[in-house]
């Protein structure tokens, strides 16, 4: 009935800008509902996407299709996969847009396992992976041999983009739009895009064609695209959370320059937390400005009194305490003093944490407030259980005004919901810090199971709450947790009081 509709439309007007331009919402809409349409019709899917194919058009689509047409009618998928390539060569790769988004789309999911599984040791299935392994080899060449025909871009068309010029002043722009780009521009950005794409499958490359893996990164090198800073940048954020205060010195030294300051600031926290502190003020007074030396001089004079702390000074722990800067600072020395503590002086130790669970209490404003509060139930949790889950329970109430607002604004002022649900992936903040509750719930399930579970049921919305149980599980059962925050260059700097190492 849909697909009625939608063919009774008036045709749209047509664009002058057939390479670059946005498709048109009617195309849009009939590329979507042949995909859904795939899963009970696969006749009618298959009929449509050879049509599309006929008009040399390459919708996203059509991946889908070769996905759900795969499960009925697995002959008719390959044909159809097998046209596809055939027609995805280097020309139509240059010179159409969503032939050459469409071919790194489907690159990106991998060739489809050959082998049948054995029922003992089932093979992971992939939805996406819609081309045999001769079909993604042939698609793979073709790919490469269009990317290799990428140039450096001139100054002037770097700076160039589609109305005006991209980074200039702001301010009203009088220049009379840019004319559309001509077939050359067109082939060589199509290029450059499918350079920048096979440069995040090397490793697939290097498996599935090895004798074009020297020649691509050569041209990646010749176009400046060599410097692969995400890969550098998950590097050292895997060093900072195993490596020791002398591996991230020797990291610092040969970090591109903007890394450099923050992993030298990291390294002198290291550190503190191995208990040298006089190594990390020889860090900071050699490698940092002078806020972060003066960050990390303060923070092992803090860590130096913490050391000494004993039930005895009580009254000097006060003192230290009420010099803190911020509500931050003070926060984290109630809980480095109270960690102190614990063994000697559990009572103590609990009236510092009440202390510190009072300043969580209050209504968040933001997400790093929120943080605080899973800070200080984390820390709290092995003294006193009872008390964690309390810690929790004002920013999970929250947390549901949060998503029901969200809810109701969703296509208005935001956009975190789609088709009326939250997305199981942490794509927001929003779903991250949920699923960051449930992490600490995991936690405290170790505890008292019944209580996390019955915490993690306090969520009002379906989604939030299956995110939180997600979260326990894969706690439970010893898994990495969903994290969708990067705490590079993001630590606190006054001594770090975040998840306890495990």
């Amino acid at each position: 009935l849909a697909y009625s509709l939608l063919q009774s439309m008036p045709a749209p007007l047509q664009t002058n800008d057939p390479g670059m331009g946005r498709p048109d919402v009617p195309d849009n809409l009939e590329q979507n509902l042949v995909a859904a349409i795939a899963a009970n019709d696969p006749k009618t899917a298959m009929k449509n996407a050879q049509e599309w194919l006929d008009k040399g058009e390459y919708p996203a689509s059509i991946q889908r299709v070769l996905s759900q047409v795969q499960q009925k009618d697995a002959e008719s998928a390959t044909k159809l996969a097998e046209k596809l390539v055939s027609q995805l060569q280097p020309e139509e790769l240059l010179a159409k847009q969503d032939a050459a988004r469409l071919s790194l789309n489907i690159l990106r999911a991998g060739p489809r396992p050959d082998k049948k599984p054995s029922a003992a040791q089932p093979a992971p299935v992939n939805p996406d992976q819609v081309l045999s392994q001769s079909s993604f080899r042939d698609l793979m060449a073709a790919t490469i041999t269009a990317a290799l025909r990428a140039t450096p871009q001139t100054a002037s068309n770097a700076l160039r983009g589609p109305g005006g010029f991209r980074g200039g002043p702001a301010g009203p722009r009088t220049a009379a739009p840019a004319a559309p780009p001509n077939a050359a521009d067109l082939a060589q950005a199509n290029a450059r895009a499918l350079l920048s794409g096979l440069q995040t499958m090397l490793e697939q490359v290097d498996a599935t064609l090895p004798e074009r893996s020297l020649a691509l990164r050569t041209k990646l090198t010749q176009m400046g695209m060599d410097n692969d800073q995400r890969g550098r940048f998950g590097q050292f954020q895997s060093l900072i959370q195993q490596g020791t205060s002398e591996s991230l010195m020797t990291a610092a030294a040969s970090a591109p320059a903007g890394m450099q300051s923050r992993i030298y600031q990291q390294a002198a926290m290291k550190a503190l937390d191995e208990g040298n502190a006089d190594r990390a003020r020889e860090i900071a007074n050699q490698h940092l400005d002078e806020t972060a030396r003066n960050n990390v001089l303060r923070a092992a004079d803090l860590k130096q009194s913490v050391r000494s702390a004993s039930g005895d000074k009580m009254d000097e722990i006060r003192k230290t305490i009420a010099t803190a800067k911020s509500d931050e600072e003070r926060l984290s020395m109630l809980l480095q003093f109270a960690e102190q503590l614990e063994g000697d002086s559990p009572k103590l130790a609990l009236q510092l944490y009440d202390e510190a669970r009072s300043m969580v209490a209050r209504r968040a404003t933001n997400y790093s407030q929120l943080e605080l509060q899973l800070d200080v139930a984390d820390a709290v949790a092995d003294l006193d259980p009872a008390r964690a889950f309390d810690t929790l329970e004002p920013g999970i109430n929250q947390l549901n005004d949060l998503l029901s607002s969200a809810a109701t604004l969703s296509g208005f002022e935001v956009n975190l919901f789609r088709d009326g649900e939250l997305p199981l992936q942490n794509t927001s903040q929003l779903a991250g810090i949920v699923t960051r509750y449930g992490a600490e719930l995991a936690e405290l399930a170790k505890k008292d199971f019944e209580r996390a579970q019955s915490m993690a049921d306090r969520f009002q919305l379906t989604e939030p709450r299956i995110l939180a149980k997600l979260a326990m599980v894969r706690g439970v059962l010893g898994l990495k947790p969903m994290e969708s925050r990067n705490d590079f260059g993001g630590g606190r700097s006054f001594g770090g009081f975040g998840r306890r190492s495990q």
